[in-house]
């Protein structure tokens, strides 16, 4: 049974508050995620398109449901992030945003124009799982959640929440409509060097715009720190390397006990975001 809530959740980032290093206090880092922000609006857009675009040829009542519930989360997804970027851009990296933003666009309307609906819901699905076992990570490790600051850490375990709810849903979708293993991998491993290489882009991009991209001591900690100790993103290759599992799917790893903590740290009672929630319903 799928338990996905669309939440509208307000969320305000005044410069002036929020620390130019949010994560770690650490420029390089900070940029990686400052560069994923940037990516999510268009990305969650051209998911929702690609999901959205079969819902009538579902026959499951409650697929049904959870496809309108999955628009739902990414569209507040996307206006979250975007109120997030436009923080980023107060910041000055307005230029550097709108030449990766445009970019982005390009990509993806080259995806639109020569993969089929069902390539443009494999390159959802693939990107669902990066989002999946990222958001399982930042929920589960403290260390990993503490080190962003304050001001912005709601966003992201809030968008973690919903990630790790609506995890099967483009994937559900993609084998009701007769998405085959070949396609799926193909495309897993196309979007991976995209992915990368887009990230890797905007990086480099804002951490130019910042004149931090000669520090040759940031760029050997940042990666120490990704992919040697802790190794964040280390972490995170057996389950990227299960999405190629003929049999896998999503809800292979169970994350129903984290969803539940976070629901109620988040939303309960006394929930730390329970004051910026305005609208809540249920798939």
């Amino acid at each position: 049974m799928r338990d996905i809530v669309r939440r509208r959740v307000d969320f305000d980032f005044d410069p002036q508050i929020v620390p130019a290093n949010w994560y770690r206090d650490d420029a390089h880092l900070t940029t990686f995620w400052n560069a994923l922000s940037l990516l999510f609006p268009e990305g969650e857009r051209f998911f929702v398109e690609s999901v959205r675009r079969y819902r009538d040829r579902i026959q499951d009542p409650e697929l049904r449901a959870a496809i309108d519930a999955f628009v739902g989360q990414e569209a507040m997804h996307g206006r979250s992030h975007r109120a997030f970027n436009d923080m980023l851009r107060a910041r000055g990296l307005g230029r550097v945003s709108e030449r990766a933003e445009q970019q982005l666009r390009w990509l993806l309307g080259r995806a639109r124009r020569t993969l089929s609906g069902r390539g443009q819901l494999a390159v959802t699905c693939a990107l669902e799982h990066y989002t999946a076992i990222l958001a399982e990570q930042l929920l589960a490790q403290a260390d990993h959640r503490d080190a962003g600051h304050e001001s912005v850490r709601p966003l992201w375990i809030w968008h973690a929440l919903e990630e790790s709810e609506h995890k099967a849903v483009a994937f559900d979708v993609y084998r009701a409509v007769g998405g085959t293993y070949a396609l799926r991998i193909g495309i897993m491993l196309l979007v991976s060097v995209f992915f990368f290489g887009e990230t890797a882009n905007v990086h480099v991009r804002f951490l130019r715009a910042q004149g931090q991209l000669g520090n040759v001591r940031g760029w050997g900690s940042a990666f120490a720190y990704l992919w040697v100790r802790p190794g964040i993103l280390r972490q995170l290759v057996p389950a990227y390397f299960d999405y190629f599992r003929p049999g896998f799917h999503p809800d292979d790893r169970d994350t129903r006990a984290l969803l539940e903590t976070w629901r109620e740290r988040l939303f309960g009672e006394r929930g730390t975001l329970r004051e910026q929630l305005r609208e809540v319903s249920a798939a």
